[in-house]
């Protein structure tokens, strides 16, 4: 697999070059459809907490016997079962479907690594054999694992006032987290148990880890399949109050040239967009997801929220001074905006009267000399985001 960089240079006001960022904008899925041997077992459930199966939305969009068939998969991957056998009038075509649709509800069941099947007079399935990543044992021990994590986490974010909140804080916890990793020798980086266990996971161990952490908070969440900038992708939709939106944990997850292992930049450009926002950059496989639901509401929108949008930097600069000015006094050198399309968010970052306008006003703010005249920056021109990164003063 390769691993396509976008890099954005800052400009400084005084000292030389700035940091430079990267965003990781592709990554390989995980093919569910893999066949092959593997250790198998029967027994009662793995999974620790039963999953209330009405809820689940790949399923609402399936009735009948595909609808019978997807329960029979998921009970029998819930017990790890190595095969179900199958009514005789389902074709490969709605094995694929109600598989698909399954895999999508289900970031629970890290542990299913695909099926093959067999098939009888007429070319009909009539039975479905799994593969699961490991022993019994094995995946008993790591199931432990993630729901001691989960429980863990989800007991942070319940604490939260509000939907936004905490639609945010999934998104940051990701990042603070996980690390995008380019070892792909494992299944781990594909499951939500890479991504919150391993600390390790590629884009589909993002969408997972957030899946899971959304519904665990109560949110109904979408695992959604697409390509961007030309290769494979993975993200979710969140439904947040009577709306859905798009949120892209990966992409949300700055990396900077030489940045340490502990450092983080938790960016917000594809935090609660709609689908036309995301379609800039993102194109959404209709043929391998279920039908999706709208996302046009703007309502949860980072920005929009945060009071960090506006057609240029002067008809927000008042507010994004004292966002930034809040953000360094809690030991956060950075501040984000939403201008009204890529050359605004261009002349921004370009503008050294506005960047000296930013950064005077955040030192008369903070009423002391916080930050240096020099700063770096990440531009993302298909969301029409600008993320300012200042220097501390050296002491």
């Amino acid at each position: 697999m390769q691993i396509h960089r976008l890099f954005r240079r800052g400009a400084a006001l005084a000292l030389g070059a700035g940091l430079t960022l990267s965003l990781l904008c592709g990554c390989s899925l995980l093919d569910e459809l893999r066949t092959g041997s593997n250790d198998l077992f029967r027994g009662e459930p793995v999974t620790r907490q039963q999953v209330e199966l009405e809820g689940k939305y790949g399923r609402s969009q399936l009735d009948g016997l595909q609808r019978e068939l997807y329960d029979d998969l998921y009970s029998a991957v819930s017990r790890a079962e190595d095969s179900i056998q199958v009514d005789s009038r389902i074709t490969v075509e709605e094995l694929e479907t109600v598989y698909r649709y399954y895999f999508s509800d289900s970031p629970e069941h890290f542990w299913v690594d695909g099926y093959s099947y067999v098939t009888g007079p007429g070319g009909r399935v009539q039975k479905v054999l799994l593969r699961y990543i490991g022993t019994r044992e094995e995946i008993a021990r790591m199931d432990g694992e993630l729901e001691q994590k989960v429980e863990e986490l989800t007991a942070q974010g319940a604490a939260l006032p509000g939907d936004f909140e905490k639609s945010v804080w999934v998104s940051d916890e990701l990042a603070r987290r996980v690390r995008y990793d380019t070892d792909l020798s494992g299944k781990s980086p594909y499951t939500a148990y890479g991504a919150l266990v391993d600390g390790r996971a590629v884009c589909q161990g993002y969408a997972k880890a957030a899946q899971l952490l959304y519904q665990r908070l109560g949110y109904p969440c979408l695992y959604v399949r697409g390509e961007s900038r030309g290769e494979r992708h993975g993200w979710v939709m969140v439904k947040l109050g009577e709306s859905y939106y798009h949120v892209d944990p990966t992409w949300n997850d700055l990396y900077m040239e030489g940045m340490g292992e502990d450092e983080v930049i938790l960016n917000h450009s594809y935090q609660n967009i709609t689908t036309a926002a995301i379609s800039r950059d993102h194109q959404i496989s209709g043929d391998e997801n279920y039908p999706l639901p709208p996302a046009d509401s703007t309502e949860m929108n980072y920005y929009r929220v945060k009071g960090l949008q506006g057609a240029d930097f002067g008809g927000i600069a008042e507010r994004v001074i004292a966002a930034a000015a809040e953000n360094i006094g809690r030991g956060d050198y950075s501040v984000e905006m939403q201008l009204g399309d890529a050359q605004a968010i261009q002349s921004a970052a370009e503008s050294t009267g506005g960047m000296r306008r930013l950064i005077s006003g955040v030192n008369e703010a903070l009423g002391r000399e916080a930050v240096a005249y020099r700063y770096s920056y990440y531009q993302n021109p298909d969301q029409f985001t600008l993320q300012i990164y200042f220097e501390k003063v050296a002491s």
